[in-house]
């Protein structure tokens, strides 16, 4: 199998949510991880916003890289690309010098460069991404790689570090958090309301979002011999990652602008 990276970028907020029944304040929570607890976006979520996405547009490698249509029970072939979960990589934080910095974490870099050599990645920059995090794999505080002085993030001093720099396109305007204190991070919680015919409330909920402008990465699995009838379909998916990328709705409450997300091939 042959495997690309690839990153995902919210251009507005995201709730894609777990599922699961609780009695905690917050109504509907989003993905998270087991291990880290930090959001994530499942396989099975993002394989699925592909295929609605491209069947709604027609195209015409649907059912060789998605397999059959489960609406068809006499249709059960497997799709040829197999898709992993997205991985959190930065997310925003708000700051009293601008609008927001990318805030990362030390594991999170060791979880993208641990996954690209595992599935032999060809990408250009992982000896930088390497060297970076080596230099910031046992940072205790707080830092933003800047050279103003003074800056606040979500209410934490942070000091700065403009020795440290990462020439990478995906990490720009970074702050760095210790592993613990980025996992303490809380997501935006949103309260949503049913108005009734009458203009009366007649349920009111909290939702748990994950803000627009963070980033996740994943892999797109696919075979290496490929019969020459579906190498153009093929081909013509690939391709749609190139460049600008694809916009793609991921998730809940589409109808609200939700999960509308870049997706661009790194590899």
């Amino acid at each position: 199998m042959k495997t690309d990276l690839l990153v995902l970028r919210t251009l507005t907020n995201l709730h894609v949510g777990s599922g699961d029944i609780n009695f905690d304040i917050i109504d509907n929570q989003v993905q998270k991880d087991e291990i880290t607890g930090l959001p994530i976006i499942h396989s099975s979520s993002i394989k699925g916003a592909f295929r609605e996405h491209f069947e709604n547009e027609g195209s015409n490698f649907v059912e060789y890289v998605f397999g059959g249509d489960d609406k068809n029970q006499t249709d059960d072939r497997a799709g040829a690309y197999s898709f992993f979960e997205a991985t959190l990589l930065t997310r925003p934080v708000r700051s009293n010098k601008r609008a927001y910095y990318n805030a990362t974490a030390p594991m999170c870099l060791k979880k993208l460069i641990y996954m690209i050599k595992v599935l032999k990645i060809e990408v250009s920059f992982l000896g930088e991404l390497e060297r970076f995090y080596e230099k910031i794999k046992n940072l205790k505080e707080i830092i933003v790689l800047d050279n103003v002085q003074g800056i606040i993030l979500e209410d934490e001093k942070a000091k700065t570090r403009s020795d440290l720099k990462v020439d990478i396109e995906f990490l720009k305007d970074l702050a760095i958090y210790p592993d613990e204190k980025f996992k303490k991070l809380e997501l935006p919680v949103i309260a949503r309301n049913k108005i009734g015919k009458d203009g009366i409330s007649e349920n009111l909920w909290y939702e748990e979002i994950v803000s627009k402008e963070s980033q996740f990465f994943f892999f797109i699995a696919k075979p290496d011999h490929i019969d020459e009838e579906d190498r153009k379909k093929a081909e013509s998916f690939d391709e749609r990652f190139l460049k600008k990328g694809e916009i793609i709705q991921i998730g809940a409450n589409k109808s609200i602008g939700y999960g509308f997300c870049e997706v661009r091939r790194l590899s």
